[in-house]
């Protein structure tokens, strides 16, 4: 059945605009039974570590997931440190909004993944994302997450990005004249 899905939505993203209710209409398993079935799938892709798989693993996270039901194994991808999609993921998240979010994006923003750190802009660039998806989240947790992270952040870049974003949610702290200092000042 795996391979199965694999082919199918391997055709799906030929297209150029994937039709979620059509892929939905030819999943090989019952409608009804698409969250445990995916959620099985998803999992057993995590497990594997095999980062060919996460296209289609975000494919079958966009399918399956309707209420927001498999947030989780969106958390615990972006913690992994095995694939190439954290910038597809934290702008997932930051979409969703969802406060169960915030602790794991303050985690992934201060680890450093293989792939994010073979190229130099990669980094701080998945900070000023996860930056943006706290902003976007918005709650009392969130706002303090950037506030501990720009006061207490032993990472300079995660500092400057903080203290930045905090910048944008309370520009009447900071001097519209003064240039804080930015991820790209550290290449």
């Amino acid at each position: 059945m795996i391979e199965k899905l694999r082919e199918d939505f391997a055709e799906y993203q030929k297209k150029s605009r994937l039709d979620k209710n059509e892929i939905i209409e030819n999943l090989p398993f019952p409608i009804e039974s698409k969250n445990e079935i995916g959620r099985k799938i998803i999992k057993e892709i995590i497990t594997s570590k095999n980062s060919d798989d996460m296209e289609f693993c975000l494919l079958l996270l966009w399918i399956t997931d309707e209420d927001e039901d498999c947030i989780d194994l969106l958390h615990e991808i972006l913690l992994e440190p095995w694939h190439e999609k954290y910038h597809d993921i934290i702008h997932d998240l930051q979409w969703r909004q969802h406060p169960s979010s915030v602790p794991t994006i303050k985690i992934a923003m201060q680890q450093k993944y293989p792939f994010l750190e073979a190229y130099s802009t990669g980094t701080g660039q998945f900070i000023n994302q996860c930056g943006h998806a706290l902003k976007s989240i918005g709650t009392e947790e969130a706002i303090e997450a950037i506030k501990d992270l720009a006061k207490n952040s032993e990472d300079p870049i995660v500092k400057v990005e903080m203290i930045y974003r905090l910048s944008k949610i309370f520009p009447e702290d900071y001097p519209e004249d003064e240039d804080l200092p930015r991820w790209y000042d550290f290449d």
